[in-house]
């Protein structure tokens, strides 16, 4: 429905269709299009044929790039993202070439074409991969692709790259995998595995050379041992993980942005404070609303919302600021802090508000769960879905001779019942009481981008899933409150 109706807003002449399952279901539609093109192995360039052909052209012409130049302005229309955020129909971003390229030049980020290595893993129609896609062709760095996200341990052993961009989920399962990796050591690397942690959790230890010898730098080594720069964007990283991170030697900063607005804030390297995203790059500006959401003004915002004046009127108000229904603060540094979508907040039976993410972020923190969602809207009390992660829902069955269960079993066998019941308490313990998590359902499917369940910028759409759900959360709420749950296929 949203693919359709895409195509028929804005009108593409050309597709590109990068494997056979995205033909299934491109294909027949293959008539709206001059030409779709598939991305298979053995149909690609090479740079000598490229270069060729680009002689070729300026044989026939040799001004032909510079009357290209001469065309384009930077006002000009430079390409239009779709995006849905987490609800309704899609809504075309018009970005200019001027939103795009307006980072490429930031002073406290100098890239070195001789030293530095970029391995992208987020999907394309993210901005920040966009915006690095376009900085890393100017600055000509070395640039890697992968679309398996399994793989990225064994890709950045390929690679080694100095810097990446990920999403604060990737890092928690990061982190879930180190911890993981520790427990299930020897009796010995397992003390000082679990010995180097603490230090890592601490502030100022003078234990912390010996715990990177012994342990951080093995660590490091598992994403290439070369990294200096790690961009974290898409939603906000639980502050903890985020002092791990930087005590273990894996510099993450924190920036933010949207598709409306391009990247807009991002912590430097002078000053990475945790717990914000950044002051603001280049001209942007931002104020905060009377009822608390952030306002952006700048060269990064968009043009409009594509033939939707309704929408961009909505969103861009007469004095050029753009709402981002985001809630946030800035704080005395002028760094800006994000505390989660306007709408994403939601208040149970008993009238106390309740913002889903940074207690979903707790939960991601167990290896054997790929993502949470939270729910409780007029409800007695905070639940939540669970989407498991089948390598490590293996690993378990395996540890405790399960073998034998289907994965429909083992998700309601004792033994994971008492893993997410621990599990939930541990984080209840960081919560006020009526944030408490008291009931669970296993959720067979894994989101995806595909599915629907997921934005392209890896966010979770709250209303499609509850939708679709439905029936596991008439379930959870016809029960009594107690941690107890069920598998759902």
């Amino acid at each position: 429905e949203h693919f359709l109706f895409e195509v028929g807003q804005s009108k593409p002449k050309f597709i590109f269709v990068g494997d056979e399952q995205n033909w299934e279901r491109v294909g027949p539609h293959a008539h709206l299009f001059e030409k779709a093109i598939t991305l298979e192995m053995g149909s690609e360039m090479t740079f000598h044929d490229l270069a060729k052909r680009g002689a070729e052209i300026l044989k026939s012409n040799p001004f032909a790039y510079e009357e290209l130049e001469r065309r384009v302005h930077e006002d000009d229309l430079a390409t239009i993202i779709y995006t849905s955020g987490s609800t309704g129909m899609p809504k075309g971003v018009e970005l200019t070439h001027k939103n795009l390229v307006s980072i490429i030049h930031e002073e406290d980020f100098q890239w070195d074409p001789l030293t530095d290595v970029y391995l992208n893993f987020l999907p394309l129609a993210h901005i920040f991969a966009k915006q690095l896609n376009l900085i890393m062709v100017a600055w000509g760095i070395q640039s890697y692709y992968i679309n398996d996200l399994t793989k990225i341990g064994m890709a950045a052993q390929e690679v080694r790259p100095t810097f990446i961009i990920a999403v604060p989920r990737l890092l928690e399962k990061v982190y879930a995998k180190m911890r993981d990796k520790v427990e299930n050591s020897s009796f010995l690397k397992k003390a000082i595995g679990k010995w180097a942690f603490s230090v890592a959790k601490g502030s100022g230890s003078l234990l912390k050379p010996l715990a990177n010898l012994l342990v951080f730098k093995k660590l490091r080594h598992a994403l290439g041992g070369n990294l200096r720069l790690i961009f974290s964007g898409g939603a906000a990283l639980d502050p903890k993980l985020h002092h791990f991170f930087l005590n273990i030697g894996l510099p993450v900063h924190q920036g933010w942005g949207m598709t409306e607005v391009s990247t807009i804030a991002v912590n430097r390297f002078s000053h990475n404070k945790i717990g914000t995203v950044g002051p603001p790059l280049g001209d942007a500006q931002f104020k905060i609303s009377a009822e608390g959401e952030l306002l952006v003004k700048g060269s990064t915002v968009m043009r409009g919302y594509y033939q939707n004046r309704a929408a961009t009127e909505q969103a861009l108000d007469e004095q050029g600021w753009f709402h981002t229904g985001d809630r946030g603060f800035i704080d005395r540094d002028g760094h800006l802090v994000i505390e989660g979508r306007m709408n994403e907040t939601f208040k149970t039976a008993q009238g106390e508000f309740v913002s889903p993410v940074q207690i979903e972020q707790q939960i991601c923190q167990s290896p054997f769960i790929e993502m949470a969602m939270c729910i409780g809207e007029g409800k007695p009390f905070v639940a939540c879905f669970l989407f498991p992660d089948w390598g490590q829902v293996d690993a378990l069955k395996k540890k405790h001779g399960k073998q034998g269960m289907s994965n429909e079993e083992f998700l309601n066998s004792d033994v994971m019942r008492g893993k997410v019941c621990a599990l939930l308490e541990k984080v209840n313990k960081n919560l006020d009481h009526w944030e408490e998590v008291h009931g669970y359902r296993f959720i067979m499917t894994a989101p995806s981008i595909e599915g629907g369940e997921l934005t392209p910028t890896m966010k979770l759409r709250r209303k499609l899933i509850l939708e679709k759900y439905q029936n596991l959360l008439t379930e959870i709420y016809s029960e009594e409150a107690a941690c107890t749950g069920e598998l759902q296929s």
